[in-house]
C-alpha cells in the first residue's frame, strides 16, 4: 500500500462512523411524522404532559418498562414538540447513534471494509429505521445495548477508559428497559471470548457486576412487581398454554424480519397466501440463516467467539416460552447477525453490496405505510373520520387494550364525548382484571344515544364486526389491516 492509499484508507475509516451516522439519522428523518402513532406511543405521549416527579411514577405503575427511555421522549417533546415528527426525534438520534457502536464492534473482528457494508445494512434496513421512527423505547435501546458490549469487550482486554465506563453503561440500559439484561450478559461473557494473555483477571469482571447489582438493587422491587403482575394477567388469560404454536410460528419470523422488520408478516396472518410477501420471507430467512452458518466456518473467528455468537443469538429466543415479542424487543439478535452477515460479506466478494442494495429497495415500501408496521393501526385517520360523520347525539366506544382512550384523545379535537372499553386510566397499576363486556357497553350506549361509532384495533382478538354482529349497522369502514370503524343505530 502506498502512502497515498494509506492516508486515504486512515481517513475513511475514521471517518466512517460518522458517515454512517449523518446516514442514518437522515433516512430517519424521511417523512418522520407520516406514521400514525400507535398505541403503545400514545402510552408516551399521554406522559408528555407530566412533570417529571409525576411522568416518573406514572410510568412506574402503568408499565413493566423503567423510566429513562420516558424521559429521553420528555426530551423529545420539550425540544421539538408534541407532534408526531417531535416525539420521534430523540428515538430517531438513538438508533442513529446506534450505528457507531455496531460498526466498530464488527471492525474489531472483521475489519473496516466489512464492518462498512454491515454498518450500512443497519443504517438502511426497515427494521433499523422504523425502531428510530417510533416514540417509544427499542431504538434507544438499541444503542446503549450495542454501546454497552462495545465498551466491555474494551474494558476486559485491558482499556482504562472503557473499564470505567462499565458500570455507568450499564446502569442507564437497565434503566431504560429490562431486555437490557440480554446485554449485560453478552458484555460479561464476551469476556470468554479474548485471549487469556489479552484480558484481564476475571475478579475486576465480578467486582463490576457486583457494584452494577448494588446500583440496580433500589428498582428490583418495582420491576418484580410489574413482572409478577404481568405473568398473572398472561397466564389468567391463558397465553402460557400456547408456547408450543408460539415456537413454531414466531421464531421463523425473527429470522425473516432482522432486516424488513415489519414488512414481513408472521406467518400466521395469510403470509403463504401471497407469493411476493413468501418469497420476501424465505429470502431474509435464508440471509439470517446462511449468514450464521458462514460465521460458523469461519476459520479466522475463534471457536470462543462462535460460542458467544450462536449463544447470543438464541437464548433470547426462549423468550417465547413465557411471552410474545415481536423483533423489535431483541435489537440484542443484531450483535452475533452483524459479526454473521461480516463472515457472509467476506466469503462472497459481491454480497455486501447485494444486500445493502435489496435492504435500500425495502425503504419505498416502508415509507409508503402510514401506519406502524407491526401493526398497521391508522389511528389517525380513525379518528378523523368520526370527528368529521359524528354528530352530537351519537355515542363512541373505542376499543383496543388500555391506551385506546389515550390514542382517540391525541388525535381527537371536537370535545365530544367517548366511551374507552379497558383504556380511561393506564396509568394505574395494570392488575388482572376479568372479561370485559362490550355488547354490555354498547347497549347502555345506544339506549342513550341515536347511534354509537365504535373504533376498533384488534390484532387477532374479537373484531368490531364480530361484536357488533346482531345490531343494524349503517356505516363500516376498514382503516389498514387491522382497523374498523362502524356506525350502528336503534
Amino acid at each position: 500500500m502506498s502512502d497515498k492509499q494509506g492516508i486515504s484508507f486512515y481517513y475513511s475509516s475514521r471517518f466512517s462512523p460518522a458517515i454512517l451516522f449523518i446516514l442514518a439519522l437522515a433516512l430517519r428523518l424521511i417523512l418522520l411524522g407520516h406514521k400514525s402513532l400507535w398505541v403503545d406511543e400514545a402510552y408516551a405521549a399521554g406522559l408528555m404532559d407530566l412533570d417529571i416527579h409525576q411522568l416518573l411514577e406514572a410510568s412506574f405503575r402503568g408499565s413493566p418498562h423503567p423510566p429513562l427511555a420516558f424521559l429521553a421522549i420528555k426530551l423529545s417533546s420539550i425540544l421539538f414538540g408534541n407532534s408526531e415528527f417531535g416525539l420521534r426525534m430523540i428515538p430517531g438520534i438513538m438508533s442513529s447513534l446506534a450505528t457507531i457502536p455496531l460498526f466498530l464492534f464488527v471492525k474489531k473482528l472483521m475489519g473496516f471494509k466489512t464492518a462498512f457494508y454491515t454498518g450500512l445494512v443497519w443504517v438502511v434496513c426497515p427494521y433499523a429505521v422504523s425502531l428510530g421512527q417510533e416514540a417509544w423505547l427499542y431504538g434507544t435501546l438499541a444503542f446503549i445495548g450495542f454501546l454497552f458490549v462495545y465498551v466491555a469487550e474494551l474494558a476486559w482486554e485491558g482499556n482504562r477508559s472503557a473499564f470505567w465506563f462499565v458500570v455507568p453503561v450499564g446502569i442507564v440500559g437497565m434503566l431504560v428497559q429490562h431486555l437490557f439484561l440480554f446485554f449485560i450478559i453478552a458484555g460479561f461473557l464476551i469476556y470468554f471470548t479474548i485471549e487469556k494473555n489479552r484480558r484481564i483477571k476475571f475478579r475486576y469482571t465480578i467486582i463490576l457486576a457486583g457494584v452494577l447489582l448494588l446500583l440496580y438493587l433500589p428498582f428490583v422491587s418495582g420491576a418484580l412487581e410489574q413482572a409478577s403482575l404481568r405473568a398473572a394477567r398472561l397466564s389468567a388469560s391463558g397465553f402460557l398454554s400456547t408456547a408450543p404454536i408460539r415456537m413454531l410460528s414466531r421464531i421463523p419470523t425473527v429470522f425473516a424480519r432482522l432486516i424488513p422488520g415489519g414488512l414481513v408478516r408472521e406467518l400466521n396472518q395469510g403470509l403463504l397466501n401471497l407469493s411476493v410477501r413468501l418469497a420476501v420471507f424465505l429470502l431474509f430467512c435464508c440471509v439470517t440463516l446462511l449468514s450464521l452458518l458462514f460465521l460458523l466456518l469461519d476459520r479466522k473467528i475463534s471457536r470462543s467467539f462462535k460460542i458467544w455468537a450462536i449463544g447470543i443469538f438464541i437464548f433470547p429466543l426462549l423468550m417465547f416460552i413465557n411471552e410474545d415479542p415481536t423483533v423489535r424487543h431483541l435489537s440484542i439478535l443484531w450483535l452475533p447477525f452483524s459479526v454473521s452477515l461480516g463472515a457472509l460479506f467476506k466469503r462472497f466478494r459481491y454480497s455486501g453490496p447485494v444486500i445493502v442494495v435489496l435492504t435500500i429497495l425495502l425503504l419505498y415500501p416502508y415509507y409508503s405505510l402510514d401506519s406502524f408496521p407491526y401493526h398497521r393501526s391508522n389511528w389517525r385517520d380513525a379518528v378523523l373520520l368520526v370527528q368529521k360523520e359524528r354528530i352530537p347525539d351519537e355515542s363512541l366506544l373505542v376499543m383496543t387494550g388500555q391506551n385506546c382512550g389515550l390514542i382517540y384523545d391525541y388525535y381527537a379535537t371536537d370535545g365530544l364525548e367517548r366511551v374507552a372499553l379497558g383504556g380511561e386510566n393506564p396509568y394505574a397499576v395494570q392488575a388482572i382484571r376479568g372479561t370485559l363486556d362490550p355488547e354490555g357497553i354498547l347497549d347502555s350506549l345506544l339506549a342513550t344515544s341515536t347511534g354509537t361509532w365504535i373504533i376498533s384495533d384488534y390484532w387477532g382478538g374479537q373484531s368490531a364486526m364480530e361484536i357488533a354482529s346482531g345490531y343494524d349497522i349503517v356505516r363500516h369502514h376498514r382503516i389498514g389491516e387491522t382497523m374498523e370503524v362502524l356506525l350502528i343505530e336503534n
